[in-house]
């Protein structure tokens, strides 16, 4: 499943559970729902930023596997592997 995917998800189940929460007539069965769809809106809103994060600290990961394994190398007596 795609980023793109998984945000429309969240969005679905927002605007589900925002309709829920319009047609309840209990309070607390109301807010419940208001409540979770706000979560979920903003779990949609997060998931871009969340994947960015993501694709950097593994681009970085990259970075200092290749820096070790480039600095082990150059020592006599250490295998890099």
């Amino acid at each position: 499943m795609t980023d793109e995917e998984l945000a429309a998800m969240h969005r679905l189940l927002a605007n589900y559970h925002r309709n829920l929460a319009r047609q309840a007539t209990l309070d607390v069965v109301q807010q419940y729902h208001a409540d979770l769809a706000q979560r979920f809106a903003d779990e949609a809103e997060q998931i871009p930023r969340r994947s960015t994060i993501r694709e950097r600290l593994h681009e970085r990961e990259q970075q200092e596997k290749q820096k070790l394994g480039l600095s082990t190398a150059d020592v006599p007596g250490t295998n890099p592997g």
